[in-house]
């Protein structure tokens, strides 16, 4: 009967890795420290890494039910603005459709993931699931959060509701919700068990997603065959060979190409040049959905950042989604240059007013109503 090992990786890199042994039915049968180069179980075992809660982002994101490609797609459309203030690049990983059209969707650095990765293989394990330990909870049926003391943070577990913080902060983001907290070290065991039979999200996804093992289709056996032959008939032949090796690998290329294009372009949409088509398309979306409050900021923000000595002193979103800014700036060409590079991007940019204060000049802007 299969096992499953929880190993969790510390906010520490220096620390080593504490480990969590379940038997078939969820009982705890065996906790300790993860050893360097473990040797390979005994028996089947799911290895399930359980990273820092307070390293994910986890919302519920309303997504077209379509493929993969294309959630993938519209949920980075979504947070594109929250993406664009982030320091480094990000890895997003999805939870499965819900009943009401909504999916999980988690968000971590992409340095930190491949940092858990690389913890996981020095100490000789190939994880199943990667999970942040805020999700591993399970989801309590009632309205009332379930809470649990992990490493020196507090995990938190609600109805469409998951983070990891320090446990000062959680009457703050919590509000007016007192959660369930479990009490002592069984009870948080008891609930990580349950969590671990059915995880909310596995962030071994995209980039991060194992080989898919694919077998080997017959035509590559026979393309493969021609080219032994070829090779065996002549030296001379070794560059026509060639020839055809990078001729099948540019077919299963455009082949490839045009299948992910399809996948995220309107149904029915003739593929003729797949990059372009899908960056047109990608274009047009974002300037459907204008980014939102959040995208505006951030186009706000990186306009500014090519203007010296500017800065946002207030940010306003109207009930129509346009963005009204309180902008300090040194020359009154300023907000020229502003515009320029906000209308380049399609958005309408409108100077309301400007004054003179304390030495400086205040320019009240508004944004985001599209062209």
């Amino acid at each position: 009967m299969r096992r499953t090992r929880l190993v969790f990786a510390p906010s520490d890199p220096q620390a080593p890795p504490a480990y969590l042994l379940l038997d078939a039915f969820g009982e705890v049968v065996g906790r300790g420290e993860q050893p360097l180069r473990a040797e390979a179980p005994a028996a089947p075992t799911t290895v399930v890494l359980v990273v820092p809660g307070v390293e994910a982002t986890a919302r519920w994101l309303r997504l077209p039910a379509r493929g993969e490609a294309q959630a993938r797609a519209a949920a980075a459309l979504l947070l594109e603005g929250e993406q664009a203030l982030e320091d480094e690049p990000v890895h997003l990983a999805l939870g499965p459709l819900e009943a009401d059209g909504c999916r999980l969707a988690v968000t971590v650095a992409r340095s930190r993931m491949q940092g858990w990765l690389d913890l996981a293989r020095l100490h000789g394990i190939s994880p199943d699931v990667v999970a942040p330990d805020c999700l591993l909870l399970p989801e309590p049926e009632g309205e009332r959060p379930v809470a649990a003391r992990i490493g020196g943070a507090l995990a938190v577990r609600g109805r469409r509701l998951a983070f990891a913080c320090d446990p000062d902060l959680a009457p703050v983001l919590l509000q007016d919700r007192d959660p369930e907290l479990a009490s002592d070290a069984e009870a948080v065991e008891r609930l990580l068990a349950q969590g671990a039979g059915r995880p909310a999200i596995n962030l071994l996804q995209g980039e991060f997603a194992p080989a898919d093992g694919r077998r080997i289709a017959p035509r590559d056996l026979r393309r493969a065959g021609v080219l032994a032959a070829l090779l065996l008939a002549s030296p001379m032949a070794l560059e026509g060979a060639e020839a055809l090796r990078l001729s099948f690998a540019a077919d299963r290329a455009e082949a490839a190409a045009r299948q992910d294009a399809a996948a995220v372009l309107p149904k029915g949409t003739v593929v003729r040049d797949p990059a372009a088509q899908v960056a047109a398309r990608l274009e047009r979306l974002e300037l459907a959905a204008g980014g939102g409050p959040a995208g505006l900021a951030a186009r706000l923000f990186a306009a500014l950042s090519g203007i010296e000595g500017a800065q946002v002193e207030s940010l306003i979103v109207s009930p129509d989604g346009a963005l009204r800014a309180s902008i300090t700036h040194a020359n009154y060409s300023d907000m020229e240059l502003l515009g320029g590079a906000l209308r380049g991007d399609g958005i309408a940019f409108k100077e309301e007013g400007t004054r003179d204060e304390a030495g400086g000049i205040v320019s009240e802007v508004m944004l985001g109503v599209r062209r």
